[in-house]
């Protein structure tokens, strides 16, 4: 893959390397992209848990108690498993 890149992120990338905080200009890209990709999942993470307060907010959960685990239980049974003869 041959990106080009804007000569202000060169300069940088070049200026990472030659400071020895990375040993390549891949190292110092690689290391970027997976710090986006980290920040990006945090960021999914964070808006799911604001979803869950707001549908806690509008009463719109479940209280899993010994019930409500029972009841998936016997879910994944009726769909799974042979009936016994």
């Amino acid at each position: 893959m041959n990106i080009p890149l804007k000569k202000r992120y060169q300069d940088w990338i070049a200026g990472q390397v030659s400071a020895g905080r990375y040993a390549s200009e891949i190292d110092a890209i690689e290391e970027a992209i997976a710090e986006k990709m980290e920040n990006d999942e945090a960021d999914r993470l964070w808006e799911r848990i604001q979803e869950s307060e707001r549908q806690i907010e509008r009463g719109e959960y479940v209280v899993a108690d010994e019930a409500f685990f029972e009841s998936k239980r016997q879910m994944i049974r009726d769909r799974y498993m042979k009936p016994e003869k």
